[in-house]
């Protein structure tokens, strides 16, 4: 769902600051700006997935599920853009992605039952917790080589994206060799973005110590909520898949 140049989007110009504020970004700021957007995102997406009936949808609550998303990708650019209203677009990003996994959610239930979604959220937060701590530990220590490894596995997994799109089109996806190979992109995929939340752990490490304003806090929660979305929601499709071959 989104995410890539140089770094999350939200960071690539974060690099340079080296200003000390009397009102400086903290790690409890983070912290808590992030689990005021997860809130938001779930409550929202509870909500969504309780209510979403798929046999009365209008087309204007279809329409409303897929412009959500692109709502939520100019946020994400509008924050990294304009600093001083990055807690807005933040909270319109938590919105926006609240009702596309609304929808996601209550497709995946109504489709393999209550279990997978339950399965998603734990392992999501689990490898949150587990990336937190290689990176505490310094078990994994983030530096160049990572970062650009990162960014080039990125770029890679939105090429081959492009590819299984373009076999979907063509009717390749009912191959045993597009279904081999969307499994393995999904793989990938969690895999990517479960390394990915070490890069922003770094960041917000790196801008608390620089002692950047605390109005960046919104931008790096913001920055670290995009990652576990998709890590969310990639581990729904793998679950998906493993659900299907047994």
């Amino acid at each position: 769902m989104r995410r890539f140049r140089n770094a999350n989007p939200i960071y690539s110009r974060m690099r340079d600051i080296d200003t000390y504020s009397e009102y400086s970004a903290t790690y409890g700021g983070v912290t808590t700006k992030t689990a005021l957007l997860l809130g938001i995102i779930a409550i929202i997406a509870l909500y969504i997935g309780e209510q979403y009936n798929f046999d009365t949808a209008s087309a204007i609550s279809i329409g409303t599920i897929f412009i959500a998303p692109i709502i939520a990708i100019i946020s994400v650019i509008m924050a990294h853009r304009r600093v001083e209203l990055a807690w807005m677009f933040s909270l319109i990003y938590a919105t926006m992605e609240g009702i596309f996994l609304g929808f996601i959610t209550a497709l995946f239930v109504a489709i393999y039952g209550t279990e997978i979604v339950t399965l998603a959220l734990l392992s999501t937060f689990g490898v949150l917790g587990g990336m937190l701590f290689l990176y505490s530990t310094g078990l994994i220590r983030v530096g160049t080589f990572f970062r650009r490894l990162m960014y080039s596995m990125v770029i890679g997994l939105l090429f081959a994206g492009l590819i299984l799109m373009l076999m979907f089109m063509l009717g390749g996806m009912n191959t045993t060799l597009g279904a081999d190979l969307y499994f393995g992109i999904v793989v990938i995929s969690v895999i990517i973005s479960s390394l990915y939340l070490l890069i922003d752990f770094d960041n917000v490490t790196k801008m608390v110590e620089a002692g950047a304003d605390k109005q960046y806090e919104w931008m790096l929660s913001l920055g670290l909520v995009v990652t576990i979305v998709w890590l969310y929601v990639e581990l729904l499709r793998l679950f998906a898949i493993l659900s299907r071959k047994k």
